[in-house]
Parts: C-alpha cells; structure tokens; sequence
C-alpha cells in the first residue's frame, strides 16, 4: 500500500511540473542560415548538399543565378504572410550585374567587405534581418536595372497589398516567408534544413496568438507545420491563385480582424 501511494503522490507532483501548451517557452530559433549568401554563393551552406544531391533535370529547375527570398519584412510583425515560393522572370537576371559595387562599413556576415551592387545589398541585409523593412513594399524602389527599370517584385507585391494599405490608412508591416526558398519559374517544395529557421518563426508565431495569412502551397504548409490547419488565428484566402490580400478574397470578419490587427 506505501508503494502504490508512492507512485501516486509521484505521478501527481510530475503533472504539476508539466507545462500546458500556454505556458511553454517559445522555441528557440536556430542560428540564421543565410549568413552565407552573396552573388557568388547563393545556396544556405545547410542546404548544399541537398540541392547538390538533386537529379540534374529537378537543379536545372532551381534559378541559382539570383538570390535566394526565403522570407521579407519583419519576424516581430503581428501578421505573418505563408507564401508559395519566389518566382523568375529571365528579366531577374537584370538586376544580377548591374551596378557598381557599395562598400561595407565593417565586415559583413559572409565574410567580405563590400556588396557586388544594390540588388545584393537589399536582398543580404534582409536575410540578415539588418534591415526588418519588406523589401518589395519599399518607396523608394531602389533595386533597377541598368535602364532604370525597377525589380519586377515591387509591382507584384504592392498589387497584393494595395487594397489592405487602404484600408489600414498607413504603411503595413508583415512578415513573410515563401515554402520554398530559392526562385524557381513553377512551384517546388521538398524539405530542406534551412527550412527548420522559418519554421521556429511560426511556431513561435501562433504560440504568440499572431494572426497567419496562408497565401499559397496550402497543402504543403499544413503537412509540415504542426498544428497550422486547426490554428485559430488563421486566414484563408478564398483564392490561392489570385492571392491578393482584400475583402473580396476572405471572409467578412477575417478581414476585419487582418486590418484591425494592422492598424
């Protein structure tokens, strides 16, 4: 009879010591993989040897000319954006070479001491979180071409935000991160080890109660982030293919709760 009071007074002292969901400690996000990258080295050293392993016809389909966007904006904004991947346009490649290089105050993070041009600039100092601005909603739009033509993202995103930036009356901060990294013409997803990175983001994100925007690649984020499916401060787009974030493509009351969250 002592032993089995024993094992019940221990058995109830461990369910005290447990930590209900609520007030578990928010993972801890591993160390930034994109430290890295420059024009010359645009794969995540952690991810080399998975794309280097692929067949030679899935690589070919991995635009590794230009810079790898695995996420824009800021990781401390109250709304996050879950997007499909990057997209290429052969105009992309415009941006690569063009312009004079920018020296760096001190040495950055890749180990050298000046950026190859603006484009690397932008792209390096947002991976590195230097700059927590979303790239492609900047005014100015700093990242042109040799004849002045500036970067095809600015266009594509401001169109998908224009109507919300109304609606909140001011500049919008959100955070957003592609389910796969590197530019590819049509969509991709397999797992990579970089993906570990943004996915503490988002754990650390609904723990928080942040409201999440699911974009595109609905399947894939549902299978690899645990939980996301029955979140319950998720948005769905009514479509995946025009993902313009307005009231026309979400419920009444998801729109009003991205905009108040926004304001």
């Amino acid at each position: 009879m002592c032993s089995c009071l024993l094992i019940l007074q221990i058995r109830k002292t461990n369910c005290k010591n447990m930590k209900s969901p609520q007030n578990m400690k928010s993972p801890k996000i591993m160390k930034n993989p994109w430290l890295n990258i420059s024009l010359s080295d645009t794969v995540a050293d952690c991810d080399k040897s998975v794309i280097n392993s692929l067949t030679t016809a899935v690589k070919s389909k991995i635009v590794l000319d230009t810079l790898p966007e695995p996420y824009h904006g800021d990781p401390e904004a109250k709304v996050y954006l879950l997007n499909g991947n990057p997209g290429h346009s052969e105009k992309d490649l415009t941006f690569v070479g063009c312009g004079n290089a920018i020296q760096a105050a001190s040495v950055l993070p890749n180990g050298k001491n000046a950026f190859s041009n603006i484009y690397e600039k932008e792209i390096c100092e947002e991976l590195w979180h230097i700059n927590k601005e979303f790239i492609w909603l900047r005014d100015p739009e700093t990242v042109v071409n040799a004849i002045g033509e500036s970067h095809l993202g600015y266009k594509w995103w401001k169109d998908r935000v224009r109507k919300l930036k109304k609606a909140c009356d001011r500049e919008i901060s959100v955070f957003c991160i592609e389910c796969f990294p590197y530019h590819t013409k049509h969509k991709m997803a397999f797992d990579l080890p970089s993906d570990k990175y943004v996915d503490d983001f988002i754990y650390r994100a609904m723990e928080e109660e942040k409201v999440i925007v699911l974009m595109r690649s609905r399947r894939e984020w549902f299978a690899r982030i645990k939980g996301l499916e029955n979140y319950s401060n998720l948005i769905l787009l009514n479509s995946c293919q025009n993902v313009s974030l307005s009231p026309g493509n979400m419920t009444k009351s998801d729109w009003e709760k991205l905009v108040k969250t926004l304001k």
